[in-house]
C-alpha cells in the first residue's frame, strides 16, 4: 500500500471520531437560574414544518443530554404555578421551590398565600403544593404529541405576565447538576412568538403550563436555551405521575375554562391573561436569607 493510501485511511479515522465527539458532547451553559445552552442537535426553526405529522418517538435513554445548572440562592425568586384541584393543589417546577424558606402565591395586591406540604419530585423537576383555598383547575392529558405541533405556556416570564408560543422539535434527557441532581425526559420546543417579545429568555415562567389547542396540561416549562430560542417541558407520562401521587385523579379532571377558540397561534396571549386574571397560573415568589427574615419580622 503507498504512502498516500495510508495518510487517507488516518484522515478517515480522525473526521470519524471528531464527528462523534460533536453529537456527545454537551455545551455547558453557567447562567442562572435556568438557561441551558444544551448542544442537541436541533434543526432551525425554519426547517420546522406547521404540522410535519410525524408521531414524536417514546423517549430513550439515547436521546440528546442537556445538563442544566441549578446555582445557589439569594435574596428573592420568581417562577410560576397553575391549579390542578380547586382544593387547593399546584404544581411548579422544583428547582422553583428548592431551598426556599418561604414559598408563596402572589395575589392581586401583591400579598403571598402561604404555599404548604411543599412536595419535590425526585424523578422530575416537579413540585406540587397545596394552599388554604383554591382556583379553578387546569385538565391534565397525556397527549398523542406529534413533531410540529403546536403549543402555548403562560406564565411570568422575567417576573412580568407573558405568554409563548411554540412548535414540538423532538424529545432529550435533562441532567440536573447543582443543588441537587437528577435525570429525566423532556420534550423539546421552539419558540415561534412570545408575548410581550423580551427576547427569548424566559427566566420565570418555569412551573407554568405547557397546554394543547384544547387548553389541555401536557407538560411543565422547567428550562430554556436563549441562544437558540428553545424551551423544554416535562415529559407528559412524568406530570400525570406526580399528580396523581398528590391524590388528583387526572383522568376525573374537567377543564372549568374553556379555550372558546382563544388558543390559536393569532389569540393565545388573550387566553393567558385569562387565566392569570383568575389566578388559575399565579406567580410564585421564593424568599431566601434576609429577604425571609424581613417578612417574618414584619408580621411578627
Amino acid at each position: 500500500m503507498k504512502f498516500r493510501d495510508y495518510f487517507a485511511i488516518v484522515i478517515l479515522i480522525v473526521v470519524a471520531i471528531a464527528g462523534r465527539a460533536m453529537t456527545e458532547t454537551p455545551v455547558r451553559e453557567t447562567e442562572n437560574p435556568r438557561r441551558p445552552d444544551p448542544d442537541i442537535l436541533e434543526p432551525p426553526a425554519a426547517e420546522i414544518p406547521r404540522s410535519a405529522g410525524r408521531m414524536l418517538p417514546a423517549e430513550s435513554d439515547n436521546d440528546p443530554r442537556l445538563i442544566v445548572e441549578v446555582g445557589e440562592k439569594t435574596g428573592a425568586s420568581v417562577g410560576t404555578a397553575f391549579s390542578v384541584d380547586s382544593s387547593g393543589i399546584w404544581v411548579t417546577a422544583h428547582h422553583v421551590t428548592s431551598d426556599c424558606n418561604i414559598v408563596g402565591l402572589e395575589k392581586k395586591d401583591g400579598k403571598l398565600v402561604r404555599a404548604l406540604e411543599i412536595s419535590e419530585r425526585s424523578d422530575a423537576d416537579i413540585t406540587i403544593f397545596r394552599t388554604r383555598g383554591g382556583r379553578p383547575q387546569m385538565k391534565i392529558v397525556q397527549p398523542q404529541l406529534r413533531i410540529g405541533d403546536d403549543g402555548y405556556s403562560f406564565g411570568y416570564p422575567q417576573g412580568i405576565a407573558g405568554d409563548v408560543h411554540g412548535r414540538v422539535i423532538g424529545r432529550g434527557r435533562m441532567l440536573t447538576r447543582g443543588r441537587y441532581r437528577k435525570e429525566e425526559p423532556v420534550v423539546a420546543w421552539t419558540q415561534v412568538k412570545r408575548v410581550p417579545d423580551r427576547g427569548p429568555d424566559l427566566s420565570g415562567i418555569s412551573g407554568g403550563p405547557w397546554v394543547n389547542s384544547r387548553g389541555e396540561v401536557i407538560g411543565v416549562h422547567v428550562a430554556g436555551s436563549p441562544r437558540r430560542g428553545r424551551s423544554y417541558s416535562t415529559d407528559p407520562r412524568s406530570l400525570i405521575n406526580a399528580v396523581r401521587s398528590s391524590g388528583v385523579e387526572t383522568y376525573g379532571l374537567i377543564n372549568t375554562d374553556s379555550a372558546d377558540g382563544l388558543l390559536n397561534p393569532a389569540r393565545f396571549s388573550q387566553y393567558g391573561t385569562r387565566l392569570r386574571d383568575n389566578l388559575v397560573v399565579a406567580k410564585v415568589v421564593c424568599l431566601v436569607g434576609e429577604k425571609w427574615r424581613r417578612l417574618a419580622r414584619q408580621r411578627g
